[in-house]
This record gives C-alpha cells, sequence and structure tokens, in this order.
C-alpha cells in the first residue's frame, strides 16, 4: 500500500483556508486595491515558523491579480548570495514583470516604452541585465532608482512586491534586504509585503545596532516597516479539528482501527495535554506525518494508544522525552519494593528531575504532561498520587504496552529487536496451531524458543489462552511437551523452585490448560498421554506435581479417581523404565526419587514396601548401596558446573523409615559393608564438597544409632 503522507504546501485557494484567514488576507489586499496615495508602502506579515504566513500571501496575491493595474512581484532573496546582486536581480525582477505586462497590454505605449528606453533584452532599466554581477557604484544605483521610479508614476499602475522566507536569511543577508527596502521603499504606487518571524529577524538585526539586542532590532523594524499585521492565531478547536483529521488519515491508511472507547480516551488525552502544544498547523502536519511512518513499523508490535500519545510526548515535549529514553528505571518500576516500603529517595529524584526539565515549560504544560506521563506509565501514579503498583500488571505486557520493560525498546527502536520476535509473527503462529501439521508446527516452535527463550514464549503464549479454543490448546501441549528439552531450566540449588525455572512454568502452563476443559475425559486423556514413556522423565515428573498438587482458584486440577488413574499411569511408566536395562528406580531415578517415591506412596505404600523387600533380597549388596546414594541430597552449585552429593541427611532418613524397614537396611549395609563402615569416622560436609558412597552409609548409621538410642531413652522414662 503506498503511504500517503500530509505536505507542507501552503494553500493558494480561499476555498481550502481551514483557519479563517480568508478576512485578514481579503482586508490587507482591499486595503492596496483601494488605497489613493501613489505613496510606497511597506507591510510587515508577523508570524512564526508553521503557521500560515505563504499560505495568506498566496490568498492576497490571489486577490491582487484579479486586477490589471496591480502588478505582483513574487522575490526570494535567499537566493543570491552577495549585495550587489540581492540588488540587481531585485531591479530586474520589477522590470520583467512591468514589461511582459505592459507589452502584452490592450493600451498602446509605444511613446511611453520609447521615452523609457524599453528595448529587447533591455528592459524599463536601459541596462544589460546579463552582467548582473558588476558591482555598481552607489550613484549608479540612485539613477537606475530614479529611473524605475519616475517609470511606475507616470503609468499610473501599481506594483506589490511580495518577499517571504525572510527568516531563513542569515544575520549579513538581513542587512543587505532591509538596505535594498530603504532604498526603494519610496517608489511611487510601490507595496511591499514582508513575511518572516518578527522575534527571529529582531534578533538577528539587533545586535548590529544601539544595545544589541532585541529591542534593538525591534526599533530598526518600526524604521521600516510602516504597517505591522501579526497573522491570526488558529483557533484551538480549527487545530483540534484540523490535527484529528489528519490523524484519521493516517489510522485509515494503515487499517488501524482503535475501538470506540479507546479513540474517546485518546481524543480527550490528545486534546487536554497535545493540542495546548499544537500552535501551528505545521505542527499537525509533523505529528500526524510522524505517525504515518511509525505505524506500518510497529502496527500489532506495541499499543495503538501508548504509540500516539508517546510520540506525541517526543514532538511537543523533546526534553521529556530524551530523558524517558535515558533513564527508563523511573518509568518502568515500581517504587514500592521489599514488604510493600516505598522508595522515597527514588520518587524524590524523579521529582527533581522533572522539576529541571520543565523549568522552560508554562504551569499549564507541566501539569499536561505530567498526566501523559501518568497514563503512559501508571508507576509515576506512586509519585505523584496515592497508588501503588508493587506486584505490577501484567496486563501492561499482555497489551504491550510502553511501561512494561519487554516492550518498552521497541518504542525507541522503531523495530523489533534481534532476541525478539514480531507479535504480527506470533499473532499468525497462533492462527496456524490447527492449519499445519504438527510436525511443520514442532519445528517453528522449536525455532521460536530457540529466539525468544522458553520463558518469553510461554508468556507470550498466556496472552492468548483466553481466546484458545480445545484443539489449540491440545496442540500447545503437545509441542511443548515435544521441545520440553529446551525448558530444562534450573537443575537444582537454592532456586530450584523459583518462578522463572522454564521447566516448572511449563508444567503451570499446561495445568491451566487441562483445567480449562470442562470434558472430565477428554482432560484425562491428555494428561495420560503426557506421562508415557515417550515423554521423557523428567518432564512428566514435572508434569504430575502440577496435575497433583496445582489448584487454580482453589480448583485442583484433578481429583479422585482420576487423579488416582494417573498415579497409576506414572508407577507403571516409571517400573517399566527401570525394566527396561534391568537397573532399578534408586538408580534409574535417582535425581527425582524423592518425588517418585512420594507419589508412590500415596497411591499405595504398600506397593512401596514390597519393592524395597524384593529387591533388597534378590540384589542385596547392590540395592542397599543404591537406596543410600539415592536419597543422599544432590547440590547443583553456581561456583562448580558439575553436581556433588553433600549429606545424607536426618530428613532422608526419616523418610526411609516411612516406606520400608530401616531395620532391615541397616541389616543389609552391614552385612555387606561393615568394613568400609567402621573403618573411618563419619564426617558431615553441609553444602560444601567431600562425601562419598561409604561416608554416606556411616551417616546412615549415625541416625539409625541416634534413633535408637533415643527409643531406648524413652522406654526407660
Amino acid at each position: 500500500m503506498e503511504q500517503i503522507y500530509n505536505s507542507d504546501k501552503p494553500i493558494d485557494d480561499k476555498n481550502k483556508d481551514r483557519f479563517n484567514r480568508n478576512k485578514f488576507s481579503s482586508r490587507i489586499s482591499q486595503t492596496i486595491i483601494n488605497r489613493k496615495s501613489d505613496e510606497g508602502l511597506v507591510i510587515g506579515l508577523y508570524g512564526v515558523w508553521g503557521e500560515g504566513k505563504t499560505s495568506v500571501l498566496n490568498m492576497i496575491q490571489n486577490d491582487l491579480e484579479e486586477k490589471d493595474d496591480i502588478f505582483v512581484v513574487k522575490f526570494n532573496p535567499w537566493r543570491f548570495k552577495d549585495e550587489d546582486s540581492l540588488i540587481l536581480n531585485f531591479l530586474k525582477n520589477i522590470s520583467i514583470v512591468l514589461d511582459r505586462d505592459l507589452n502584452n497590454a490592450k493600451e498602446k505605449f509605444g511613446g511611453f516604452i520609447k521615452k523609457y528606453g524599453i528595448g529587447v533584452g533591455v528592459g524599463v532599466l536601459n541596462i544589460d541585465l546579463t552582467k548582473i554581477g558588476e558591482a555598481l557604484s552607489d550613484t549608479e544605483l540612485e539613477k537606475l532608482k530614479d529611473r524605475v521610479n519616475a517609470f511606475l508614476k507616470e503609468s499610473k499602475k501599481k506594483i506589490v512586491i511580495i518577499i517571504d522566507d525572510i527568516d531563513r536569511l542569515d544575520k549579513q543577508e538581513l542587512f543587505s534586504l532591509f538596505k535594498l527596502i530603504k532604498l526603494t521603499g519610496d517608489f511611487s504606487n510601490t507595496y511591499y509585503i514582508l513575511s518572516f518571524d518578527d522575534e527571529m529577524v529582531a534578533s538577528a538585526i539587533g545586535e548590529r545596532y544601539a544595545s544589541g539586542d532585541k529591542l534593538s532590532g525591534y526599533n530598526f523594524l518600526e524604521k521600516i516597516i510602516q504597517v505591522p499585521l501579526r497573522i491570526p492565531q488558529a483557533q484551538s478547536q480549527d487545530l483540534l479539528n484540523y490535527t484529528f483529521e489528519l490523524l484519521n488519515n493516517a489510522f485509515s491508511e494503515n487499517q488501524l482501527d482503535l475501538q470506540t472507547e479507546e479513540a474517546q480516551k485518546i481524543g480527550s488525552l490528545i486534546s487536554q495535554n497535545i493540542l495546548p502544544r499544537i500552535k501551528t498547523p505545521r505542527l499537525a502536519i509533523r505529528y500526524a506525518n510522524s505517525l504515518s511512518f511509525l505505524i506500518p513499523l510497529l502496527k500489532g508490535e506495541v499499543n495503538n494508544s501508548d504509540l500516539i500519545l508517546f510520540e506525541g510526548i517526543k514532538i511537543f515535549y523533546p526534553e521529556y522525552y530524551q530523558f524517558i529514553k535515558n533513564y527508563p528505571t523511573y518509568f518502568i518500576e515500581s517504587y514500592y519494593g521489599y514488604r510493600d516500603s516505598k522508595d522515597n529517595a527514588k520518587a524524590e529524584e524523579l521529582k527533581k528531575e522533572l522539576e529541571k526539565i520543565s523549568s522552560s515549560y508554562s504551569n499549564n504544560d507541566k501539569k499536561a504532561i505530567e498526566n501523559l506521563l501518568k497514563e503512559l506509565f501508571p508507576y509515576t501514579k506512586e509519585v505523584f498520587e496515592n497508588y501503588s503498583f508493587s506486584n505490577g500488571d501484567i496486563r501492561w505486557e499482555k497489551e504491550k504496552r510502553i511501561v512494561s520493560p519487554k516492550y518498552f525498546n521497541r518504542y525507541f527502536v522503531y523495530s523489533v529487536l534481534n532476541d525478539e520476535i514480531s507479535d504480527v509473527y506470533f499473532d499468525e503462529y497462533i492462527k496456524s496451531l490447527t492449519a499445519k501439521s504438527f510436525e511443520e508446527l514442532s519445528k517453528e516452535t522449536l525455532e521460536i524458543i530457540k529466539r525468544i527463550g522458553p520463558n518469553d514464549f510461554l508468556s507470550k503464549i498466556s496472552f492468548y489462552e483466553e481466546k484458545l479454543n480445545w484443539d489449540e490448546k491440545k496442540c500447545l501441549v503437545n509441542l511443548i511437551a515435544d521441545s520440553q528439552n529446551q525448558f530444562e531450566g534450573m537443575k537444582g540449588g537454592t532456586f530450584m523452585f523459583g518462578f522463572h525455572n522454564p521447566r516448572k512454568e511449563a508444567g503451570r502452563f499446561i495445568a491451566r490448560m487441562l483445567q480449562s476443559q470442562n470434558d472430565e475425559n477428554e482432560k484425562l486423556i491428555l494428561a495420560q498421554s503426557l506421562l508415557k514413556i515417550n515423554i521423557p522423565f523428567t518432564f512428566s515428573s514435572e508434569l504430575m506435581w502440577w496435575f497433583k498438587y496445582d489448584k487454580t482458584n482453589g480448583i485442583p486440577t484433578f481429583i479422585g479417581s482420576d487423579l488416582q488413574k494417573l498415579e497409576r499411569e506414572f508407577i507403571e511408566r516409571i517400573l517399566e523404565e527401570a525394566s527396561l536395562d534391568n537397573s532399578n528406580i534408586f538408580i534409574k531415578f535417582e535425581i527425582s526419587i524423592f518425588a517418585v517415591l512420594d507419589y508412590w506412596y500415596d497411591y499405595d505404600k504398600d506397593q512401596v514396601y514390597q519393592y524395597f523387600e524384593k529387591n533388597l533380597l534378590e540384589n542385596n549388596k547392590n540395592i542397599s548401596r543404591d537406596i543410600i546414594n539415592a536419597l543422599t541430597s544432590t547440590i547443583y552449585s553456581s561456583s562448580n558446573p558439575e553436581p556433588y552429593k553433600v549429606d545424607f541427611k536426618k530428613d532422608s532418613y526419616e523418610l526411609l523409615k516411612k516406606y520400608y524397614d530401616v531395620d532391615k537396611l541397616y541389616d543389609a549395609l552391614m552385612a555387606n559393608y561393615k568394613e568400609e563402615i567402621e573403618e573411618a569416622t563419619v564426617q558431615f560436609f553441609d553444602m560444601d564438597e567431600g562425601q562419598t558412597e561409604y561416608n554416606a552409609m556411616r551417616q546412615f548409621v549415625h541416625w539409625y544409632n541416634e534413633d535408637k538410642n533415643n527409643l531406648i531413652e524413652d522406654n526407660n522414662q
């Protein structure tokens, strides 16, 4: 689609006037048309950049050109580099206009033309205009001036000289231009209309006169300009309507649809907080054009409302924009921390920094930017108002808002970063869940997870949960299970149960998906498939924990007979997998032995006892060693890349007492490892390295003897 931008071209037709400047321009043109005096007049048209001065000049010119007795000359002084070129080209412009208009007139000016020496290629000045670059003395310039003035006076015609963009000139060029106007300002029947930003020009000229300030510049202008006029400021309502018309065009062109409630809210925020900074139509155009450029880049990737408002800050409050960009922590983090204590120091820092930035803004502008900050960055309400967002708000990420750390940078770089993935693409990925083959989806899922990471993948999916049907949810569950090796996460240690452990987050997500299914049979069938031997045990074990213990809104995922079926499925899978290589659960599932025994004991404690009994009888020596080794804690340290054993803890001993007869295990150990156990004194390492399998046996014996001694003491009391 071809992108349409709003041009900054001035209007040339009164019918296109949007800001009621027609009456103003007509008043100027009628003044010139009706004026009887033949004395020259210099009119100054003052206005800031983009306020519409050129449009007013065009409307004046249209009125004047309808009159046969008025010649209009548009002169662009910024095209000429030196003073002589400026003056001579100015006179040349007048000569060309007069030559053309007189020669095309119905009246016969033969004698008149002869008198003033007008000839082909020579013109009114009777000089060779091809020699513009040659310097002329002041005397020669005066002769030329007198010649043109006499011509104008006798012709009874009015000439209007329009000079626009004067504020584009540098200081020296300004001096030359006003010298020219002063030199020719008393031409008969001659009118100048000079258009410029008076403050800018006065400041530049003032440096050369009197006290060298802006006031001196204004005093100088008063000597040149006889009729100073300020362009009428566009009315707020007209600017608001114009701004909204441009914005609507930008949205329509890019097929950006805002919901009615959202559009009304944005419209209100713009009119109250951005419109006061839109002083000219050109600024409205700049705002709309900026959005016209950005929307195609960020459509679907950011929050539309935030983009519209934040671009307003960028254009109309640039100092704030830069501060937000450089110091995001003031805007995307809560001011409340541990135990809801407020970081007052940080809040005061923000207030001081904003006060520095706002020194050049009016009180109304300060209030406006504060309103925008609170809308875009709700955490700032914790500074300005009695709010607390200490727990954050997941909706901000779901809505792709600028306050979300995951989306903040996207509003500045105008694209998706290398370690991110387009939300538009992800939308299509979700839509294709029931359209593509599982093999295609599996490959695509793996690529996405590798690019953005497993937690971000789950986070993105969670935003779609409410809209997914059961087939789509089932597909996602199977895709996650198929990609389970990407969700390994932390293998243990202090934070192994942290919220950002990818495997736990995957288990949490799957449990939610299952719980959303009202058909208990459908839910059970999918859960059972995830406990089969084709799914790696570590992942199935994680899922079993969520199936057994997770509750959403107080409701468990599985209860009663369905939970028992899953427990049976899980235990059967454990035993089957261990038997495949003639192993036992203490070797095969050492890393998960505590969870395995816990599930099994809840399902059938007698079966657990019999498993211990059977294996000890069949393989007494090895199984006793395997049991102690499996129940000896393993630790994963950031300082050591490899896991290592620490102590056989008192808790492990107590669990063994629950599962089996510790007397029988003690007898088995002493029968097979008595010499190794008694050859050294028991040691305890806490979290340090150094554990051996024989020392772990000694630790078991230590707890066993302590337990027996306590029992004897209890019996003697």
